[in-house]
């Protein structure tokens, strides 16, 4: 049987900068847990180019619209809906609206674990690109066509 787990609404989490988008990772660290809870916002153009990691991932649009692309196939989703994208398929998001907010729901927490690596090291691209692919792999994520 799996442990129980509980966070309060008063837990103090803070939220991470990942290269312009917010990122705010609840529940974080415990490979016990079956998932993990994420928070993403950012604006207009924002969100992650193509890559592909083992664990699934579940975004829940809570507000604006967002062109989500899973294993070469485009959907634009907004508010209300939610897309699955299982661990292993290449996918990426844009933000079509100025401002967007996800809810995403992970099933490893290598997930919020490479996102607070990257709030530490990562501040500008291209500059730091060389260092998020290393971050990235070292936590089970590629990022694909980068450094075309």
């Amino acid at each position: 049987m799996r442990a129980i787990h509980t966070m309060q609404r008063d837990s103090a989490v803070a939220a991470l900068n990942v290269l312009g988008e917010t990122v705010t990772v609840l529940g974080a660290g415990d490979p016990s847990k079956p998932f993990e809870v994420h928070v993403q916002e950012g604006r207009r153009g924002g969100g992650p180019p193509p890559h592909h990691h083992p664990w699934d991932e579940a975004f829940y649009v809570l507000a604006g619209e967002v062109a989500v692309t899973i294993a070469g196939a485009r959907h634009v989703v907004g508010e209300g809906d939610m897309v699955h994208i299982p661990g292993g398929t290449v996918h990426a998001y844009e933000n079509l609206s100025d401002s967007a907010r996800l809810l995403a729901v992970v099933s490893d927490c290598r997930g919020g674990e490479v996102f607070a690596a990257m709030d530490a090291s990562v501040t500008a691209l291209p500059r730091d690109l060389e260092l998020m692919l290393e971050i990235a792999a070292a936590h089970g994520v590629t990022f694909l066509d980068l450094e075309d």
